[in-house]
């Protein structure tokens, strides 16, 4: 298994770019049913302030993540874009590797802040752990209420940013029909986290709802730290 980083994703050569994107829509395609491309040369990650990493196995590309770098209140912030791993190799920790290797780029500087914010949106409760497990706090905190605190405020905030014209319940942070028509082809559970599946299941049934999440997180990938 290797890794292949683009920190910014502007820097993919041209000749690649339909390829990257080819082998990013078969993955997604092995977990969602969808009508359409969610990537395309319409709607492409290749911008300066967009990072992808890609996992490799035996020539072909199994694993992808994008992240997107924004800045609140001179406060860095990383949002995961999109990420997935192709069926027949889910399970394999490949969320903490490519989540490593974007990070170690970001902020693996000595001079990098000791914190930083990392959001996201899903409809995947195994993501939703994942991207908890990161952060030393988060909201929401499934399965407890949103309580308007300040890292309440700052997730509202990020996420009328980044998606403008979309809805948020502010009680629970969800996004009703953000992915329109795109429908799993196995619903995920966590296995590990029932509480987080029942709230999954209970709160966004319709596999076109999402939760946006943030949470702060430590940076323990700074030179200094060593």
């Amino acid at each position: 298994m290797t890794s292949e980083l683009f920190q910014i994703a502007s820097d993919v050569p041209e000749h690649r770019r339909d390829a990257v994107l080819d082998d990013i829509s078969s993955i997604i395609d092995t977990n969602w049913l969808t009508e359409g491309r969610f990537w395309s040369r319409q709607h492409a990650p290749f911008n300066a302030d967009h990072g992808i990493v890609l996992l490799h196995h035996g020539g072909a590309c199994v694993a992808y993540m994008i992240i997107q770098r924004l800045a609140v209140g001179g406060t860095p912030v990383i949002y995961l874009s999109g990420t997935a791993v192709r069926d027949t190799y889910r399970g394999g920790g490949f969320f903490k590797r490519m989540f490593e290797t974007a990070m170690a780029a970001e902020f693996g500087d000595p001079a990098a802040p000791a914190e930083f914010c990392l959001c996201w949106r899903t409809r995947n409760p195994v993501i939703y752990v994942l991207g908890r497990a990161q952060c030393r706090s988060v909201v929401p905190a499934i399965p407890a209420e949103v309580q308007g605190n300040d890292l309440d405020e700052l997730c509202l905030s990020l996420a009328a940013t980044l998606y403008p014209r979309q809805a948020i319940e502010k009680a629970t942070m969800v996004m009703r029909g953000a992915y329109g028509r795109l429908r799993y082809r196995d619903e995920p559970t966590t296995q590990t986290s029932p509480e987080v599946d029942r709230w999954f299941a209970r709160i966004i049934p319709d596999s076109a709802d999402a939760v946006f999440c943030a949470g702060w997180a430590n940076n323990r990938w700074s030179q200094r730290n060593l």
